[in-house]
């Protein structure tokens, strides 16, 4: 997806869609930020649109989840003060599947925004050989 493949009024569509979400990710996270490393977070409204984007680059794919859980615990007060949510996604250089890296990460991010009540609206994974979505908290997914 490109910025010229939006939708009219793209910005007032909620990323609760998983796919919509993913093409979100697709946006935000470009190939230089994937082959480099990078961590980006969507902040969301209380009705789940985007409506400001963080973008870390030159993050290592074998790094540690400490500097991740430290982001959040900035971004995340301020996200639950306006009944907000939050669209994760980590890019890396290849793969289509998640590591366990990915999946501390995940955890992480699971972990955090239940502490802070925010609502994650999806943890992805993108690469240099496409975007996917790890799967939902088991307490969301039950």
């Amino acid at each position: 997806m490109t910025f010229q493949d939006l939708p009219p009024r793209a910005s007032e569509i909620p990323l609760t869609d998983p796919r919509v979400a993913g093409d979100v990710i697709d946006l935000i996270i470009g190939e230089t930020d994937r082959a480099n490393g990078c961590v980006g977070l969507m902040i969301c409204d209380e009705q789940h649109r985007g409506v400001q984007p963080i973008l870390l680059h030159d993050v290592p794919a074998d790094r540690e989840a400490d500097g991740l859980g430290k982001l959040l615990e900035l971004v995340l007060p301020l996200v639950a003060r306006r009944n907000g949510s939050l669209l994760i996604g980590r890019g890396r250089p290849r793969g289509t599947v998640a590591d366990d890296v990915d999946r501390v990460w995940h955890q992480i991010t699971i972990e955090r925004c239940s502490a802070h009540g925010v609502r994650l609206l999806g943890f992805h994974v993108a690469t240099g050989d496409g975007v996917f979505r790890l799967p939902e908290p088991l307490t969301a997914a039950s």
